[in-house]
């Protein structure tokens, strides 16, 4: 399991700043937040450059905005896509107001999760 601590912080301040509460836990290759049980963002290193990314789980209607940047690329841990969530790199988590933007788009999208099952 391979992360960027620096990255991982400055999520985990993100959410303090937010007032969300999430969990840390191991997955995807890397360590990511879950909130009301389900994987929201996180941070790994990517095997194929060896870059620090973020992964934020935002839904598939705003991974196809978020892919006309070339900072974002599909998330794809074991070779097939996973169409909720994208890959962050460099200049698109450089900032922590970039930061902060993918971090409750990815919350905005959680909640949704949880409205669709009521």
């Amino acid at each position: 399991m391979a992360y960027d601590e620096l990255l991982f912080d400055r999520i985990s301040r993100t959410f303090q700043e937010l007032g969300i509460n999430a969990e840390a836990k191991r997955l995807m290759g890397g360590l990511c937040f879950v909130l009301q049980g389900k994987m929201c963002v996180g941070t790994s290193i990517d095997k194929t450059n060896g870059k620090p990314r973020l992964i934020a789980r935002i839904g598939e209607s705003q991974v196809l905005k978020a892919l006309k940047n070339d900072y974002c690329l599909p998330f794809q841990p074991t070779g097939k896509v996973m169409k909720d969530f994208v890959s962050i790199y460099d200049e698109g988590i450089d900032s922590d107001e970039s930061l902060t933007k993918w971090v409750k788009w990815s919350i905005d999208f959680n909640l949704q999760l949880d409205e669709k099952k009521k």
